[in-house]
């Protein structure tokens, strides 16, 4: 793997651990000021759970579908000797 495919990689990963940060930090100021009966917080909890996962599932794999493409398309530029950088 080279440097541009490992920061491109790196990227995507924080990205994600901002978009779960974010999303741990939304639920607890919502518990904190919005605060409701137990069974609607766990309910409430166990379904922002669930679309947070969904959520997650579908960024990695449009971060594991970018890569691949990127990295074919790198590979394919190296073989034919193309300039893989826009400048």
């Amino acid at each position: 793997m080279n440097e541009l495919e490992t920061r491109k990689e790196l990227g995507v990963l924080g990205m994600l651990a901002a978009f779960a940060g974010g999303a741990l930090l939304g639920a607890i100021a919502t518990l904190l000021l919005a605060p409701h009966s137990g069974a609607d917080t766990r309910r409430w909890i166990v379904e922002g759970a669930e679309r947070s996962r969904d959520a997650l599932d579908r960024m990695g794999r449009a971060a594991r579908e970018a890569a691949t493409t990127a990295r074919s398309t790198f590979t394919a530029a190296m073989h034919e000797g193309t300039p893989v950088h826009p400048h």
